[in-house]
Formats: C-alpha cells, structure tokens, sequence
C-alpha cells in the first residue's frame, strides 16, 4: 500500500497552482472543470506525490482557529501534511527570504530532528521536516 493523492481545498486554483510549483516544484498535470457543480479540480505531481487541489466557486473559508498548530491539533480530522527535504536550514532561510507565512520557528523533535511549519495562500499548514 502507498499514499495516493492529498487534497486541498483551495480559494484560488491559479494563486495555489503558483505556490505549489514555486516552492514545491509540483507541477500541474490535469485540470477538470465541473460548472454545473461549481467547482474545479487541478492535479499537482512531483514524482510519486499527487497533490489534488480544489477550487469551489462559493466556499467556507478556513476557520480561523484551524490556522494556528496548538489549537487545529486539538480538532478531530486531518492536520497538516509533510515534506521532507536534505537541508533544512536553506529551506527554512528559502521561505523566510520569500516572506512566506510561517505557523512556527525552526525546530528540533526528540530524536535531533529538525522541522518548522509554514502556510499556504490559504493557511492550510505545511510542515516541512529534515529527512530522516
């Protein structure tokens, strides 16, 4: 068994589209359009990752205590999802240097491995993690 695909629910198909390849180097590979349902749905790759976003013409937005780590924990459901990458201090100094929106500082888990969180253009929060 293998992870399939992460979905999103997203506000902007375009303006996450961007995010993602941006920063992710994800790149869109489908996109279905459903305007009697009202919404679309765009395939992101990378390799074996399958990110699916979502964009509905009326959506709720994300509530405001599911964009911060503490208290979206406490929330049943999924949390967040995980990158891993070699180097964590140039991804760290990568996202600071592009202002993005960062949910923690850097970090160091038990073991002595490093992590922090940031946030999309959504706020869905992203953790991105030293590889193990």
């Amino acid at each position: 068994m293998k992870l399939g695909h992460i979905a999103l629910s997203v506000s902007s198909l375009n303006k996450s589209v961007a995010f993602y390849r941006k920063y992710f180097n994800l790149r869109c590979v489908k996109k279905y359009a459903y305007p009697d349902k009202g919404f679309t749905i765009a395939l992101l790759k990378k390799g074996d990752i399958v990110l699916e976003l979502f964009e509905f013409k009326k959506y709720k937005p994300l509530p405001g205590y599911r964009k911060t780590l503490g208290n979206d924990l406490r929330t049943l459901g999924v949390k967040h999802f995980s990158v891993e990458v070699s180097d964590i201090a140039g991804a760290y100094r990568k996202f600071k240097k592009a202002k993005i929106s960062f949910a923690t500082d850097l970090r160091m888990f038990d073991s002595g491995a490093c992590y922090f969180f940031i946030k999309d253009p959504d706020g869905i929060l992203i953790e991105v993690m030293e590889a193990l």
